[in-house]
């Protein structure tokens, strides 16, 4: 199985899992250590592999956008397509 690691210093967004995905919801974060993600943990995928890409879904927007989102936690990190590597 394929990882996908997003590197510390990263910068991206977080939303508590369960909040409405609206702007104020989000907070800019930056990745404080390395993290490994696995295919359960995506949550939007810009490949359209694991859920789907544009749409009515406010994930699909984000993914049409080039953004992987990655749940873990109770909350859902949000980096940019470029800052995701496999692993």
């Amino acid at each position: 199985m394929t990882a996908l690691e997003v590197k510390a210093g990263t910068q991206g967004k977080v939303i508590k899992d369960g909040r409405e995905w609206r702007g104020e919801n989000f907070k800019d974060h930056a990745v404080t250590k390395d993290l490994l993600f696995f295919a359960e943990d995506i949550a939007i995928d810009p490949l359209g592999n694991l859920s789907p890409v544009g749409g009515v879904t406010v994930g699909g927007a984000w993914a049409k956008a080039g953004w992987y989102g990655f749940r873990r936690d109770g909350w859902v990190l949000m980096v940019p397509f470029s800052d995701v590597i496999a692993a």
